[in-house]
């Protein structure tokens, strides 16, 4: 996994208000910048931040870039805590 580039794109994300919109529009077009793996590609596109959690990514990057991605903050504890299915419940 490119940890880095991936950390390096949420920073940007975060401090970058034109790359922020720009990821929102042109996800694809922001992603060729950085050197990512397919599916660190496909995790980012999906905002799959809980995987991308568990494979090691800087959870206060993914919060800090979760509102500047386009996201609602109050989806954010649910996409890093999701809920799990159990019988009889």
């Amino acid at each position: 996994m490119s940890r880095y580039q991936v950390d390096k794109l949420l920073r940007d994300i975060r401090r970058d208000n034109q790359l922020a919109a720009r990821f929102c529009d042109d996800i694809d077009g922001v992603l060729d910048n950085y050197k990512l793996e397919a599916e660190e590609r496909d995790l980012l596109r999906r905002w799959e931040i809980r995987k991308l959690y568990d494979r090691g990514v800087n959870p206060l990057l993914l919060l800090l870039a979760h509102g500047p991605a386009g996201k609602h903050m109050r989806d954010y504890s649910t996409l890093m805590n999701p809920r799990v299915d159990r019988e009889g419940e």
